[in-house]
């Protein structure tokens, strides 16, 4: 299952969307945490085609190391001009889908159990109610609340290898600030409690996958784009943190079987800053620069979004303006290929545990998800095999 991450022209976007808003109503506390009735209703979307697509039936990766308990799961979002953005909950190869509930941007737990989801903009209130629902598939509990809307934007980013931990980036809404109180958050789901372990600008979030619960993360003090921002690690409580780089341009880490990998930035006058991906060991004993791509004045370059299990494919997101395009990457040659789906470009959402398979979304970037699609490509490319045809943001577990 891939993490979230936030390019840097990003973060400072979506905090200037909160300003606005947070101007326009007061804030209002609220419990940090409680227990939502079942949502229900609703007709379920239709999916692609009735054959499970290439893949569908294997457990999936972003965070490989456990296996998962339950069968690959894919929850995703569909949005319209006339409807507002639902969470669903199907089948691996699209089928079966349940409603969840409001939310954008899902992230499936690798147990398939629990799905967490941003609230920011959903339901009568910009500004009001909880900010993050983590819904549960089935059981007692529907859903869980936390944080406020009226203070915070929070983005699910990963969950460690044993669905108990869910890493969160909380973005103030204040208008006068600065971005410092802003930060990253984990949910305990065994004791449905929250906490805050970092403050700064959060750039990407992973757990390490070996079952330890260690999380690894990129931070910077504020949201100038200049600022220096490295990556740190620490235990889920935030016990143990320590600096993983010093050189002040590193960030978006996904923690592999072997290495991490994270981009390194240059920052370029009157341009966007440029990203290669890079491979550090976690304790810092090795360096390795992986990919050499081309980067255009208003792009970013590659962004790591998921490896396969054995560590030697990874998923990668070509970034910047009006641009999000799905690469792949053999680690060990640095060979990078972008992804295509009817001669489209396609997001990355997800790589399955042995490589050859990978989530993607056709048609909605930059549009509502349901504008656009659902599928899965083979890793080298190839014919994409449709599992949801309206709807996006999606995410498998593994």
């Amino acid at each position: 299952m891939p993490v979230r991450l936030r390019p840097r022209a990003a973060v400072a976007l979506a905090a200037f969307t909160a300003l606005a808003l947070a101007q326009a109503a007061p804030a209002a506390s609220e419990p940090s945490s409680g227990t939502g009735a079942p949502v229900s209703g609703g007709g379920a979307p239709s999916s692609g085609a009735g054959a499970p697509a290439p893949g569908a039936g294997e457990p999936s990766s972003g965070a490989p190391g456990l296996a998962p308990a339950a069968p690959v799961r894919l929850a995703y979002v569909t949005e319209s001009a006339r409807s507002p953005a639902r969470v669903w909950l199907a089948s691996g190869a699209g089928g079966e889908a349940k409603l969840l509930g409001p939310g954008d941007e899902p992230l499936l737990a690798p147990d398939g159990q629990l799905v967490a989801a941003s609230l920011f903009g959903t339901g009568a209130s910009a500004t009001f109610g909880p900010a993050l629902a983590v819904y549960a598939a089935a059981g007692k509990s529907a859903q869980r609340n936390y944080l406020s809307r009226a203070s915070v934007i929070a983005t699910p980013l990963a969950w460690s290898p044993d669905s108990r931990y869910l890493a969160v980036f909380f973005q103030e809404t204040a208008i006068r600030s600065s971005g410092d109180r802003s930060g990253l958050a984990v949910v305990d789901t065994a004791s449905d409690s929250l906490a805050k372990i970092a403050y700064g600008q959060i750039f990407g979030a992973s757990f390490a996958p070996d079952g330890s619960d260690r999380i690894v993360y990129g931070r910077a003090p504020s949201l100038s784009g200049s600022a220096p921002v490295n990556l740190y690690v620490s235990g889920p409580e935030g016990a143990g943190e320590h600096a993983l780089s010093a050189d002040g341009r590193s960030l978006n880490p996904v923690w592999g079987p072997r290495y991490i990998a994270y981009d390194r930035e240059s920052l370029r006058s009157g341009e966007a800053p440029a990203f290669q991906v890079w491979l550090a060991s976690p304790t810092r004993t090795a360096l390795r620069r992986v990919t050499h791509v081309g980067v255009g004045p208003l792009v970013t370059g590659l962004v790591p979004i998921a490896f396969s299990a054995d560590g030697s494919r990874l998923l990668a997101e070509y970034e910047g303006q009006d641009t999000s395009e799905a690469w792949t990457v053999r680690v060990a040659s640095g060979r990078a290929h972008r992804l295509t789906a009817g001669g489209r470009s396609a997001m990355a959402a997800g790589i399955s545990r042995s490589g050859t398979t990978v989530l993607v979304d056709e048609g909605s970037f930059e549009e509502p998800p349901s504008s656009g699609r659902i599928a899965t490509l083979p890793f080298a490319g190839g014919r994409a095999s449709v599992l949801v045809a309206r709807g996006g943001q999606a995410s498998w577990n593994g």
